[in-house]
């Protein structure tokens, strides 16, 4: 079937289905029409105005956009991808991981606090929206205080300016940035949300991703060389469907923790850089914030002299662990002779029996927190 401003979407979510990528599915396939009737607005005639020229039409010319909500792992960011792939070819769009998007949005206004006059939100949204006309928004999360406050203020304007948005979330948008700093601001930004853009939930029974790391052999291996290397390519790449990276940097307490690979709440990072830098508790927070499954490459043997490093270590599983975020590991040996003497090796045990337990089916089938 030849796909058409009425079916694009839907065309390449059955071609996926006929080549195996992926399971047919109900909530799916509702999903992927909701994204159909999407892409008919945008691509129907009369919804030419964009950019700066929208603000001073009588009615808005565009579709605001769309909210795609749901558990890890039913789907989300693979729709995302299907749309874009039929959207970006016919207009100016841009897909993005929500974090990443909003430390560039931060970026432009201190770059235009230092060298421009007047309003900097509105010299960022005319820039934008001289940009793109399309913004797909992957993996709606909000933590920061600062994000919260100008959310309401830069999707209004955006939205005014006729950009459409999909977004991706784990949470209905009121479920968001509970017990957060200045909430009721936040809080505008949800009502703007429901008032403009239809919000549907994937009410999948069927965890996809859990499927896909139930298929793995073993998530822990060990020891460390072409096996082991081997194994987290291939993990990766089950997990990811192949996409395209989008590396993330994580501001926390006045630094920058740098995940340089990550794809749709994956991070693959090494033990050095997790634990031979001098981070805490806050960075694997954040981390655990953005990211459903980590990807530990290359777990040493720890001696006396790793004190520090085992520390790290231990506050990283623990975070992991209390938050249910999924690990895939490689290591030089096992669990129990990761760290065997030096100062905090008793406490150790239990990070040991944290690892054996994060290998297991029940842990793995607990949803993230």
């Amino acid at each position: 079937m030849t796909p058409t401003p009425a079916n694009a979407v839907l065309h390449a979510y059955d071609t996926a289905i006929a080549s195996g990528a992926i399971t047919a599915d109900p909530a799916q396939r509702a999903a992927a029409t909701a994204l159909d009737g999407l892409f008919t607005q945008l691509t129907a005639p009369g919804t030419a105005k964009r950019g700066v020229r929208a603000l001073f039409a009588a009615k808005p010319t565009r579709p605001h956009g769309l909210y795609l909500c749901g558990d890890v792992g039913r789907g989300k960011s693979m729709l995302m991808d299907l749309f874009v792939a039929t959207i970006s070819p016919r207009m100016p769009t841009r897909r993005v991981h929500f974090h990443a998007f909003m430390l560039d949005i931060h970026k432009r206004l201190f770059a235009y606090r230092a060298t421009a006059r007047g309003e900097v939100m509105e010299q960022v949204i005319t820039e934008l929206a001289r940009e793109l006309r399309v913004l797909c928004l992957d993996e709606l999360q909000v933590s920061d205080v600062t994000d919260a406050m100008i959310l309401a203020r830069l999707f209004s304007g955006l939205m005014d300016a006729g950009v459409t948005v999909l977004f991706t979330s784990n949470r209905r948008p009121r479920e968001l940035y509970q017990g957060g700093l200045q909430r009721d601001q936040f809080l505008v930004f949800v009502d703007l949300l429901e008032a403009r853009i239809p919000i549907l939930t994937i009410d999948s029974p069927r965890d996809y991703r859990l499927a896909q790391l139930r298929a793995f052999k073993q998530t822990y291996l060990y020891p460390l060389g072409e096996a082991a290397d081997d194994f987290l390519l291939e993990s990766w790449a089950a997990l990811t469907g192949g996409g395209a990276n989008e590396p993330l940097r994580i501001a926390v307490d006045g630094r920058i923790l740098r995940v340089d690979k990550q794809l749709h709440g994956i991070a693959w990072l090494t033990f050095d850089e997790l634990c031979r830098r001098p981070l805490g508790a806050n960075d694997y927070l954040e981390l655990c914030n953005l990211c459903h499954t980590v990807i530990l490459q290359a777990i040493p043997a720890l001696t006396r002299e790793d004190r520090n490093e085992a520390k790290r270590f231990v506050t990283l599983i623990d975070t992991l662990y209390d938050h249910r975020v999924k690990l895939i590991a490689t290591a030089e040996t096992e669990p129990q002779a990761i760290y065997e003497q030096g100062d905090g090796s008793f406490e150790f045990h239990r990070t040991v029996s944290r690892l054996m337990e994060m290998q297991s089916e029940a842990y793995l089938a607990l949803p993230k927190i």
